[in-house]
């Protein structure tokens, strides 16, 4: 028998993510296109709806936990659509946040069979936990003042908030713009690095000027932030509905939160944060810029090789199909090792100015998204931790976090003398995300290992 000599086939290298395949738009990016669907028209789905339409009336008349408790129990196998899911999903968080934080002082331990049972069932069918998240408050509720106008911030709006405020309308849509800006960045980038596999440098520098153009817009959309969202406003009365059931003592809710009718105990979820968002990861994982714990070092410096882990635990608050794109993503990005290759040759090459040239847009891409981070510092600082210092407007009293002294007299103790030492140290004290993480820190370590990626700081610096 004559053995086989002929040569293997090659291995087919994995192919690129199809941005429709996992929920994810060329023209608006993790935000559905055209739009979230605004309303559930089932007659049998009325009674949620209905509850909705009166949201910010019952919260303020306190009326809204009577309204949910005597609501019918209803099954979601009816909803027949993604986006009626997703819908159902959205209303279905508001309605519980709403529930949980929106009586004052009195904090609800518990939400209703009613509220809770379908709440996890949909949850179950979308791939995503049962607690407010970035989707439901973010993607999946927004809609277009003038369905045939464009998709600018001005253009945009809310289909619900839970304060009734232009704030918290104006805080939603911010991110829902910086979303769709960002995300039309997305495939210019895929077809980058289409091209890095055919070693076609032109291109792969032509996609990346494409993308340069859209990051370029997203730093800028989230410094607009401070033109209609009050710091006073999102801190005392938009902020407490965003939180989750985990590491929420200080905030009334030390045991987690009981979903009535749904086995398992106690749920421990965090609440809803941009860090949630699938956009950034996205060109995280696109760019080669990587996250490490820092193992508590408040300077940002990494001890350590380990991935972020808060990062990591943020993914499982993302829609299934956005942690899917992710995943994928993550096994086929090519670009930065091939930019890196290219700069080994930069001296050297007789196309050292195309080179030079590659260098610089990918370099400036990545500036744009430092950018971007320094001004998510700023944001966090104006709205978070210099509200922080201050006690509640006059009036505002029920807005006021009421912690249980006997369950947490020793810890507060213990969180005013560390942050007495961190002032006597000159470090601001630490300050807990509505996800439950310690905010400064973690922000300021993405933004510097996002600045470290760069190749030719000094140039990119520039653009």
């Amino acid at each position: 028998m004559v053995a086989d000599t002929t040569t293997p086939p090659t291995q087919q290298l994995e192919e690129f993510p199809i941005l429709e395949n996992y929920d994810v738009s060329s023209f608006t990016g993790f935000a559905p296109y055209p739009y979230p669907l605004a309303r559930l028209t089932q007659p049998y789905y009325q009674p949620w709806e209905e509850i909705m339409d009166q949201l910010n009336i019952l919260i303020d008349a306190r009326l809204l936990r009577s309204a949910i408790d005597q609501m019918p129990l209803l099954e979601v196998t009816r909803l027949e659509t993604k986006r009626e899911q997703q819908r159902a999903y959205t209303l279905l968080c508001i309605l519980a946040h709403s529930y949980v934080w929106g009586s004052g002082l009195d904090i609800a331990q518990s939400i209703p069979e009613p509220l809770a049972v379908p709440w996890q069932a949909i949850s179950d069918i979308l791939d995503i936990p049962p607690v407010l998240t970035y989707a439901s408050n973010d993607l999946w509720n927004w809609k277009l003042k003038d369905p045939q106008g464009p998709y600018d911030i001005e253009n945009l709006d809310t289909i619900v908030t839970m304060t009734g405020t232009a704030d918290e309308t104006w805080f939603d849509i911010v991110s829902v713009s910086v979303e769709v800006e960002g995300g039309a960045a997305l495939q210019p980038l895929l077809d980058a690095m289409q091209a890095v596999r055919e070693d076609d440098l032109p291109t792969v520098t032509a996609h990346l000027k494409v993308a340069l153009l859209q990051l370029s817009k997203v730093g800028k959309i989230l410094a607009r932030m401070f033109e209609k969202c009050d710091p006073a406003v999102f801190y005392w009365k938009i902020r407490k509905f965003l939180a989750g059931s985990e590491n929420m003592a200080t905030l009334g809710l030390p045991n987690g939160l009981e979903y009535k009718g749904v086995s398992g105990g106690p749920k421990h979820h965090m609440g809803a944060t941009a860090g949630q968002s699938s956009l950034f990861p996205s060109f995280d994982l696109i760019f080669g810029i990587d996250h490490y714990d820092s193992n508590g070092n408040s300077a940002g410096a990494n001890t350590g090789k380990a991935p972020n882990t808060l990062l990591a635990k943020m993914r499982a608050y993302m829609p299934g199909p956005h942690r899917a794109f992710l995943s994928h993503l993550g096994r086929v990005a090519n670009l930065r090792d091939y930019v890196l290759t290219k700069k080994a040759l930069l001296e050297d090459s007789e196309h050292s100015v195309q080179i030079k040239e590659l260098i610089e847009n990918y370099d400036a891409c990545v500036h744009q998204i430092k950018l971007f981070r320094d001004t998510h510092i700023q944001v966090v600082t104006r709205y978070i931790l210099t509200q922080a210092r201050r006690g509640p407007p006059e009036g505002w009293e029920d807005y006021r976090v009421k912690v249980d002294t006997n369950v947490e007299e020793k810890k507060a103790e213990g969180i005013k003398a560390s942050q007495d030492q961190q002032k006597d140290e000159g470090h601001e004290p630490a300050i807990q995300g509505t996800g439950g993480s310690d905010l400064m820190p973690f922000l300021k370590t993405n933004r510097d290992e996002t600045n470290a990626t760069k190749l030719l700081p000094t140039i990119s610096a520039n653009k």
